[in-house]
């Protein structure tokens, strides 16, 4: 069977950078990658990005340099700045999983990566098992946790669920391990959707109750006339969100509630005037480090704050 060598591009990065990264990244359908944490430095992360040797030549590499160093306004020459490493095959894995351990999310949900057995300690967990394969999206990210932590307080019990920009799928998994009836997961990307489906089977053994849609939100929404959604779960960057909120509305019934995460706490207050504007009414706001989760309801009156 034929390998595949991999290059590791590492950079170093202020922490609020990290949306900018994030979103760039996924523009340029590149989703291998992790950001770690500076124990000496909170301020700064480090990013790790993986990128096929058979893709990446010479001016690939170089073009690829210099977006990020316009992107962050980098001053310092590249070849300080950006740190290239090759990687076999066969480290590949090896290479992901010492980013990876258990996470505790809230109260009662454990997010194991898909190689690890449950410890004893954490019997009375509810557990997601994720395949970091293309790293959508994992639960360590704060955006990722503080949607999870509020889940974990809704009842999902017989209730219809849209994730939108599903990603990993680790939100659609958890909404059904809470007991949702029916989940609906949407991403623009064709590798995601075939992550949520997978990280759906290694959870369930099936793919029973999702449903899964290829494309935008709003051209999907229209297209199969989506609606009636108890919650609406939506986990992606507040510029996409903003475009996305009237046809939120409309696909909610009425008393159907939306969190929304991925929102940096300097944004949070246009998002929460957007819904109101909208006729959502706002429930609660949750933060973690930089970043915002909110949840409003969808009334059938003018929304009240």
């Amino acid at each position: 069977m034929e390998t595949k060598d991999w290059y590791k591009l590492t950079f170093l990065i202020e922490s609020d950078s990290e949306e900018i990264i994030i979103w760039k990244l996924n523009e340029l359908g590149i989703f291998s990658f992790s950001f770690e944490y500076l124990i000496k430095n909170e301020n700064n992360k480090e990013v790790n990005i993986w990128l096929p040797v058979d893709d990446w030549g010479d001016s690939y590499r170089c073009d690829f340099e210099k977006i990020i160093s316009k992107l962050l306004n980098i001053n310092a020459p590249e070849n300080e700045f950006f740190d290239w490493s090759i990687i076999k095959e066969e480290d590949w894995l090896t290479s992901w999983k010492k980013y990876w351990a258990p996470e505790l999310v809230g109260n009662h949900l454990l997010i194991l990566p898909c190689w690890m057995n449950p410890n004893e300690k954490f019997k009375d967990k509810k557990i997601i098992k994720i395949d970091p394969g293309a790293a959508f999206g994992t639960g360590s990210h704060p955006s990722t946790y503080l949607c999870l932590e509020k889940m974990e307080n809704i009842s999902f019990s017989d209730k219809k669920i849209l994730d939108i920009g599903s990603g990993s799928g680790i939100l659609s998994v958890a909404a059904r391990l809470l007991g949702a009836k029916e989940v609906y997961a949407v991403d623009n990307d064709y590798l995601a959707i075939n992550s949520t489906k997978s990280n759906f089977q290694l959870n369930f053994g099936d793919l029973n109750n999702l449903s899964t849609y290829l494309g935008s939100f709003n051209e999907v929404i229209l297209k199969n006339q989506l609606k009636q959604f108890d919650l609406v779960l939506c986990n992606i960057l507040a510029e996409v969100i903003k475009g996305m909120i009237p046809n939120i509305y409309k696909c909610l019934r009425n008393n159907g509630e939306v969190i929304f995460s991925g929102i940096l706490n300097s944004q949070k207050d246009e998002i929460i005037k957007i819904l109101i504007q909208n006729d959502l009414k706002l429930l609660d706001v949750s933060t973690r480090k930089d970043w915002a989760c909110i949840s409003a309801q969808k009334t059938s009156g003018p929304a009240q704050v």
